[in-house]
């Protein structure tokens, strides 16, 4: 049984009826896109990535109401029947159930969206991912409003706009080398909770003893909530951010809690 819960973000895999190519032609790609666009509005869901490939497509997104599932079926339905009308055909278009993989830990979501805007690279199609036209790479390289949820991503990044976009550039450049299509879980603890960090309730530290645990002193732990960029402070903040992630916190959580942007958060986590 598939668990899924509103405000989950998710890996979604989907590929044609025995791996057949039912995006071969750009018209068809075209109206599939279409058709995804629709969705986004009709059901409010957010959209950060996605990549259309010959025989199966990839999506990143976040449920914020309705259920995956039922986005999923109206999307794929509508191609179904488009696909079969043009085709003259009738039968499954799509082999079996979507694939969703949740994402547990948002540290993961641009390694994750490298890896979707990879794909064609590795399908031997381009050298670059800017140079494949079914992918979102584009709404991210261009610095205008969208139906691709960029600004989650960016902000991530940088909060100054230019710089996240020259940020982005540099980063999918870089090879991917996590296989996100295999996992059950992209995140780095299991999902036995089958609920999102976000949304997590059992048994963690406060965000408050989680700081002081890294053997900082109460004043320096008012400097840091205060905003002081004092060099030693970063040490505390480093392990402050790491153990705050393995207690299920989210990124927004913890940038929120000691004055930081999710970038810097991000930047901390990976140090």
């Amino acid at each position: 049984m598939r668990v899924e819960y509103e405000g989950a973000i998710y890996h979604v895999i989907q590929r044609g009826n025995n791996r057949e190519y039912i995006f071969k032609y750009d018209g068809e790609k075209r109206y599939f896109l279409k058709k995804l666009i629709d969705y986004k509005i009709d059901m409010n869901f957010r959209l950060f990535g996605f990549v259309i490939m010959g025989n199966h497509y990839h999506l990143v997104l976040q449920t914020t109401g309705i259920p995956l599932q039922k986005i999923m079926h109206c999307i794929n339905n509508s191609y179904s029947k488009f696909y079969n009308v043009v085709k003259e055909r009738t039968g499954h278009v799509f082999g079996g159930r979507y694939k969703a993989i949740p994402v547990q830990d948002d540290r993961y979501i641009l390694t994750l969206l490298r890896y979707v805007h990879q794909n064609p690279i590795r399908a031997g199609i381009c050298e670059h991912v800017w140079e494949y036209p079914w992918s979102s790479d584009v709404f991210y390289r261009q610095k205008r409003d969208s139906f691709i949820d960029s600004s989650f991503i960016l902000d991530i990044l940088s909060n100054n706009r230019d710089e996240a976009v020259k940020e982005y550039k540099d980063f999918v450049q870089v090879e991917e080398t996590n296989d996100y299509s295999s996992a059950s879980v992209i995140g780095g603890r299991d999902f036995a909770s089958s609920v999102s960090a976000a949304e997590y309730t059992g048994p963690r530290k406060r965000l408050d003893k989680i700081l002081l645990e890294t053997g900082i002193s109460i004043d320096d732990i008012e400097l840091i909530k205060s905003g002081s960029r004092k060099r030693y402070l970063a040490e505390y903040k480093a392990l402050y951010v790491r153990e705050a992630l393995k207690q299920n916190y989210t990124l927004k959580q913890i940038a929120q809690h000691i004055g930081l942007s999710q970038s810097a958060v991000y930047k901390l986590a990976n140090k």
